[in-house]
């Protein structure tokens, strides 16, 4: 069996041993990535990323629409005849298919109108995203978060910002091109030229459309590295932070591409399966940005904090070998001679006085220091304690409360009338 001592060498092995991972290079920096994030109120950034990232669909949407109507009217004319067509032979009832066509028909005429309407809206949250989007990148890269908030004439930053937003689009586009032309497209081509049929064509297909979707993502992030951040960084670890970026969201396609295939085998997720995995998408890929820009931030701050960290482990090394050598000689000592009498080594204040001053009666205490202030981190536990301590005594309140009222309610109704 086990002893007790064997055990506690055990935990402290294992404690050393996952300190020692902590402390690697690529681990240290990924630690202060990751305290910069959340301390610097990321997630909350992402999801105002997010809801912005929706409401810059619908002028997407309208812009679409637009451009469609204006083929269908304007450019091809031809092809209206045959959507009207083709809507006359799957509706068997002529009223029904004439009516469906007057408003198809009117609402394409309607393209110019919807167009400068999308152009407003897309002003506005087009704007409101990418000006939300460069300061979250900015907070995260910045040495000092107040370094975020400065701000231009509001024009300037209108202007700024719509460029940032156009440049946003144009980047998405390619990649979406990009991986559309590595995928169905390339699956078509080979099967025009009948190579379909060759042994590890498929495998090899595959491969290329995920490095075509990397390259597309390391272009977006690049992009995003280069016109959002308002300081420089070191090449190296820019690079490294793109390449985190752009291999995290490559991977996040391939999860949503399968997570829709699964949506369309179940017709009764079929309508709002995309819808989430749109949104969520959104706010991981917002995540992701915000992370690597992270990163990038704290390339010049996570040596100090291994190195900080690496000090408190060696002082608690220390005291816990001092600890053991005290209770040691404390235990030797008690098989000899005893101290005299108000003797002590402790660095206390009361060990300081003799004894028979602290058998006064007037003693007073040391006066506090008056610039002294509570550590962040116990006021921080002290707030928690508290709010939690104010939740369930407001909870219990309540709930006494509405006890008391649902029996005098209760009794009141049981009274003969």
């Amino acid at each position: 069996m086990p002893t007790e001592h064997s055990r506690v060498g055990k935990v402290l092995r294992v404690k050393e041993w996952i300190e020692r991972q902590m402390n690697r290079s690529a681990v240290a920096h990924a630690i202060s990535a990751n305290t910069r994030y959340f301390s610097r109120l990321g997630p909350q950034f992402a999801a105002g990323i997010t809801y912005f990232s929706v409401l810059s669909m619908v002028p997407i949407l309208m812009f679409t629409f637009a451009a469609l109507g204006m083929t269908m009217t304007v450019l091809r004319p031809d092809l209206m005849d045959d959507v009207l067509s083709l809507i006359e032979q799957v509706l068997a009832d002529q009223q029904l298919s004439a009516t469906v066509g007057t408003v198809i028909t009117e609402a394409f005429s309607q393209w110019a109108s919807v167009g400068g309407f999308a152009l407003v809206a897309a002003v506005y949250s087009g704007s409101k995203w990418a000006g939300n989007l460069k300061r979250a990148v900015r907070v995260m890269w910045t040495q000092e978060f107040e370094d975020a908030a400065r701000r231009k004439n509001f024009f300037v930053e209108l202007g700024v910002n719509l460029g940032i937003f156009l440049g946003l689009l144009i980047s998405i586009g390619f990649g979406v091109g990009l991986a559309t032309i590595s995928g169905s497209f390339s699956v078509n081509v080979l099967e025009w030229l009948g190579w379909s049929h060759i042994p590890g064509i498929g495998t090899l297909l595959t491969v290329l459309t995920i490095v075509f979707t990397f390259v597309a993502c390391w272009i977006l992030m690049a992009f995003l590295f280069v016109v959002l951040p308002n300081e420089s960084a070191r090449p190296r670890p820019w690079l490294v932070g793109t390449v985190i970026g752009a291999v995290a969201l490559t991977v996040l396609i391939q999860i949503a591409g399968r997570l829709m295939g699964v949506f369309d085998m179940n017709s009764a997720v079929t309508i709002f399966g995309p819808v989430i995995v749109v949104m969520l998408m959104f706010n991981v890929i917002a995540s992701t940005i915000l992370m690597s820009a992270a990163w990038v931030g704290s390339s010049d701050d996570w040596r100090e904090e291994r190195a900080k960290r690496i000090a408190d482990q060696e002082a608690r090394k220390q005291g816990m070998a001092g600890g053991e050598v005290a209770a040691g000689a404390s235990a030797g000592a008690s098989d000899g001679p005893s101290e005299p009498e108000g003797v002590a080594d402790d660095g206390r204040w009361a060990a300081r006085k003799p004894l028979d001053e602290l058998r006064g009666l007037n003693q007073s205490l040391p006066p506090i220091d008056g610039d002294s202030y509570v550590r962040t981190a116990v006021a921080a536990r002290g707030m928690r304690v508290n709010l939690r301590l104010g939740y369930s005594v407001g909870a219990a309140t309540g709930l006494g409360l509405g006890a008391l009222i649902v029996s005098a309610a209760r009794r009141l109704s049981r009274r003969p009338r």
